[in-house]
C-alpha cells in the first residue's frame, strides 16, 4: 500500500515532559499469564474477560497463544463469536483487556504519552455490507475515556483498517486491504498529547509485514484529543485508559458480519511522561 499523505507536522515525539516523572505499563506475556503478571484484583488491575466480573465469561474469550510478535515466545489472544451470550461483555459482543487504572497506560487532560503494541488478525474472515452501506465496525484498540466513549481508536471495517479520532467522529483508512496480512504481525506507534481544547494532537505510524521500519505516518496537530462529549452533547467524564481485544457493537451476523473473530496483541507498551511522581 501506498503511504498515508501526512495531514499536517507536528514532532510529537520531541516534546520533553515537564514533570519530572513518567510511567511504564509493558505487558510481553513472556510469563506465559493473559495479565502478563500484572494484579487481576484491586483497584490498579488488568480486566481480563474470563475473570473480571461483567465481561465475557467464556474461557477462550481471552487466552494465551504460543509464538508472539518478533520471535517471542507468547502473545494474548481476544475472541469474540457474535451470537453467544459467553462472549458478551457490559452488554455487547466485547472481549478486550482494560488497564483503567495502571500507570502508565491510564491518561488525563494535558497528558503527553506513547503508545506502542503489535497486532495480527488470525485466520480472518471478513465482514460483508451485504444490503447495508457498510460492515459493521469492529474495533481492535482503543484509549477508552471512562464515563465517555473512545477518544481515539483503531477499528476493523470489512477487509480495512481504520483510524478514529475525536470521539469516533472523524475516521481515515489507514490500510485499505488487511488480507495480505492476516496472520502476521503488524506493529504500531502511537504518539499523543492529550489535549480538551484544540490544542491536541497526534502522530501514527505503523510497519507493515516485510517492512524494516515504522511508516505510513498519519501526524495532526490542533484538535481535541481528550474529548469531553458526545456531539450530541453529553458530557465525558473520569479519565482514559488504554483497552485492546475485540469490541463487536453494533455487529449482525445475520447482516453479514463475520461470526468470529479472533485478534492477537504482544508487546504492549505505554508511557506517560507527565504522570505524577
Amino acid at each position: 500500500m501506498k503511504p498515508i499523505h501526512i495531514i499536517a507536522v507536528i514532532a510529537l515525539s520531541m516534546l520533553t515532559a515537564s514533570a519530572s516523572a513518567q510511567a511504564i505499563f509493558h505487558a510481553d506475556y513472556e510469563d506465559g499469564t493473559v495479565s502478563s503478571g500484572y494484579p487481576t484484583q484491586g483497584q490498579k488491575r488488568v480486566e481480563v474477560p474470563g475473570i473480571e466480573p461483567g465481561l465475557a465469561t467464556a474461557r477462550d474469550a481471552a487466552y494465551v497463544v504460543v509464538g508472539g510478535a518478533r520471535n517471542t515466545a507468547y502473545a494474548v489472544a481476544n475472541k469474540v463469536v457474535l451470537d453467544d451470550p459467553a462472549y458478551v461483555g457490559g452488554g455487547f459482543p466485547r472481549s478486550e483487556f482494560g488497564l483503567g487504572r495502571i500507570a502508565g497506560a491510564s491518561y488525563r487532560d494535558g497528558d503527553h504519552g506513547v503508545y506502542t503494541f503489535s497486532m495480527l488478525l488470525k485466520d480472518l474472515v471478513p465482514s460483508v455490507k451485504g444490503t447495508r452501506k457498510a460492515p459493521s465496525e469492529d474495533v481492535l484498540w482503543q484509549f477508552k475515556h471512562h464515563g465517555g466513549g473512545h477518544d481515539i481508536h483503531l477499528a476493523l471495517q470489512g477487509t480495512q483498517l481504520k483510524l478514529g479520532w475525536g470521539g469516533n467522529v472523524h475516521k481515515m483508512v489507514v490500510i485499505d486491504n488487511v488480507m495480505p496480512y492476516v496472520n502476521q504481525w503488524i506493529d504500531f506507534r502511537f504518539d499523543i498529547l492529550w489535549k480538551s481544547d484544540n490544542t491536541g494532537g497526534l502522530t501514527f505510524e505503523m510497519q507493515l509485514p516485510g517492512e524494516t521500519r515504522l511508516g505510513h505516518t498519519v501526524a495532526m496537530e490542533g484538535l481535541q484529543t481528550y474529548v469531553t462529549a458526545s456531539p450530541d452533547g453529553t458530557p465525558w467524564t473520569g479519565i482514559g485508559s488504554v483497552q485492546f481485544g475485540v469490541y463487536r457493537n453494533g455487529a449482525n451476523s445475520a447482516a453479514g458480519d463475520t461470526k468470529t473473530l479472533i485478534v492477537y496483541h504482544d508487546e504492549v507498551t505505554a508511557t506517560n511522561f507527565t504522570a505524577k511522581p
